[in-house]
């Protein structure tokens, strides 16, 4: 799922008591670092409030349970966090924001589902962990009325669904020995190979394969499901519950200037720091 506009400064004007017009370099040296430090920073603590979101939102559908021996989604979330240098007191904050903990207003977080249609009829379910239902609401209404959007009911147009990404030990690369494998699982309704282009880039231990294997399962059994993959030997990348569109209701776009107002519009939620996720019936 880690995708800040600035606004830069009015240029310093500089008064002098020469009576030569002085020669500027067209901006101030220090000024260029500052906005550029001010960028970097703000693109930083927007990935690390999104990681820390994916943390609590583990621990809150774990039960709240901490313990990254039973909450294998915490701790696929955690090692995520860890490898894009996601500091380990926003790691605890978070841990601590999805586990009930209240912050020092006392307010508590909690998982909220939004639905409305899009840019080109394409349907919109937004995932939000938020301590203000109210702040939230109105950012993911503003977005979707900005592009000529609605809040309206689109659950019926998915499905939900667990999913585990995983990479299989060395013992097991053929897909029939990982299906075979896989099979034995309650729980496991599907098995697929993730293309290059959807697999990301991450550097493990020799032991496992290269190749990023999809599993769909039942919600209810997808922390069950990466456990006993763990124990036969395999890398848990990532598990995540979610919505998947039903193929008789995906929406295919025909054109570049509706595709720009959805990638647009996207980019819009992603914006939205409370949005943990969001899944829409495009047809890629």
């Amino acid at each position: 799922m880690l995708r800040l506009p600035t606004t830069r400064s009015p240029a310093l004007l500089t008064r002098t008591f020469t009576v030569y017009r002085p020669t500027m370099s067209g901006h101030n040296k220090w000024s260029t670092i500052k906005h550029d430090k001010a960028k970097h920073d703000g693109e930083r603590n927007k990935l690390f409030n999104k990681f820390a979101n994916h943390i609590a939102l583990a621990v809150k559908l774990g039960g709240g349970s901490t313990d990254t021996s039973l909450n294998v989604r915490l701790a696929a979330a955690i090692e995520s966090a860890n490898k894009n240098n996601v500091t380990r007191r926003v790691v605890e904050n978070a841990i601590r924001k999805g586990s009930g903990a209240t912050d020092k207003d006392g307010a508590g977080s909690e998982a909220c589902v939004y639905e409305g249609m899009g840019p080109g009829g394409v349907a919109f379910v937004v995932e939000a962990l938020t301590d203000n239902k109210n702040r939230t609401i109105g950012l993911v209404r503003s977005t979707f009325t900005k592009i000529g959007g609605s809040m309206t009911p689109t659950l019926y147009f998915f499905e939900r669904k667990g999913s585990v990404l995983v990479r299989p030990p060395k013992t097991q690369l053929d897909f029939d020995q990982v299906m075979e494998t896989v099979l034995e699982i309650d729980g496991v309704e599907d098995l697929e190979t993730l293309s290059p282009e959807e697999q990301e880039k991450e550097d493990l231990a020799v032991e496992y394969g290269s190749t990023v294997y999809e599993i769909t399962t039942d919600p209810a059994h997808a922390n069950l499901v990466a456990s006993c993959l763990k124990d036969k030997g395999f890398h848990i990348q990532e598990v995540n519950i979610g919505y998947v569109p039903k193929s008789d209701m995906l929406v295919e776009i025909g054109n570049d200037e509706a595709q720009s107002k959805i990638d647009k519009f996207m980019a819009q939620l992603d914006e939205i720091d409370d949005v943990t996720d969001f899944y829409c019936n495009l047809k890629r």
